[in-house]
């Protein structure tokens, strides 16, 4: 009897969840739905008048669109010919999620190692390097990417060699460069995150338990304090993730990269731009949803494990 109600209890949770999820992503695209309408709303801002009605017919064409995404074609701005949405839309879309979802994976890895390396100084040390990094992340994500091209190109003339492409072009994608460039201060905002997890967890009972067994610095931030503190930045990378979106537009710009922000420089209409945000928020939606179901199973957003 007390194992049915316990397990009667567990299902309820995870429905809870599951329906909280549910909810969440629904309002969610309801929100990107009618925001996609907002520039028709706001179309008469100059003659003082907010386009209601017009703004009622934008939001129901986008969900009509949503519906029919397989009829859509758009027109690229100072061109008359219309094209196919799909499947044309699908590469800029891969192209952009891959770049972002790698510099991500690559800043995390980064700043956890940097994280674990600035942990094994003292207290007076650690202040030193964390002061030099922060002063790093005020660097312009634009400086950053023009100086980034500067240096492949000055080791190209003192080597002959390209280590990297500096922009794309019809045959040739550029991936690593911009990859490496949209991590950088990504790196250093996630290691803000983990410095403060890692200093906070080392304070508790179970790092001091694992001393005064004789387990070494390196050991026990590996394997005790990491498992931990990881959790709680997890849930605290959403507005770097989110930086890195407003960087997209730039990094795309800069390297010739033919990605999603740059369909969205070459189309106006709403549903177009709807579709557009969709199409970077879903994925990031379940990466999300899907790390926090596993996260949730073995802490509560950050507790020790």
């Amino acid at each position: 009897m007390i194992l049915l109600k316990v397990t009667s209890k567990t299902g309820d949770r995870e429905l809870k969840f599951i329906g909280g999820i549910v909810v969440k992503f629904l309002l969610s695209i309801i929100g990107i739905v009618f925001i996609g309408g907002l520039p028709v709303l706001l179309s008469g801002i100059g003659e003082r008048e907010l386009r209601l009605q017009a703004y009622w017919q934008s939001v129901k064409e986008i969900v009509y669109a949503l519906f029919h995404a397989g009829d859509l074609t758009y027109k690229v701005i100072g061109l008359e010919q219309e094209r196919s949405l799909f499947p044309y839309l699908w590469e800029p879309i891969i192209y952009s999620l891959i770049i972002l979802f790698s510099a991500f994976l690559l800043a995390s890895f980064l700043s956890i190692l940097l994280t674990i390396f600035t942990m094994l100084f003292s207290q007076k040390k650690r202040n030193r390097i964390k002061f030099f990094l922060y002063l790093f992340e005020s660097i312009p994500d634009v400086l950053v990417i023009l100086l980034s091209q500067l240096l492949v190109l000055f080791l190209y003339k003192q080597t002959g060699i390209l280590f990297f492409e500096i922009a794309s072009v019809a045959t040739e994608k550029a991936y690593l460069l911009p990859i490496l460039v949209l991590a950088i201060l990504p790196t250093v905002q996630l290691f803000r995150i983990s410095i403060l997890s890692f200093e906070r967890e080392e304070g508790k009972d179970y790092v001091t338990l694992a001393q005064s067994i004789g387990l070494g610095k390196l050991v026990i931030l590996t394997f005790h304090i990491l498992r931990n503190a990881i959790i709680s930045v997890f849930f605290q990378s959403k507005k770097t993730v989110w930086f890195m979106l407003s960087n997209l537009f730039v990094l795309e710009l800069l390297f010739n990269i033919a990605g999603i922000t740059r369909f969205l420089k070459s189309t106006l209409q709403p549903k177009m731009f709807t579709i557009a945000i969709l199409s970077i928020f879903i994925p990031l939606f379940v990466f999300y949803t899907v790390g926090e179901m596993i996260l949730s199973k073995k802490a509560n957003k950050g507790e020790e494990i």
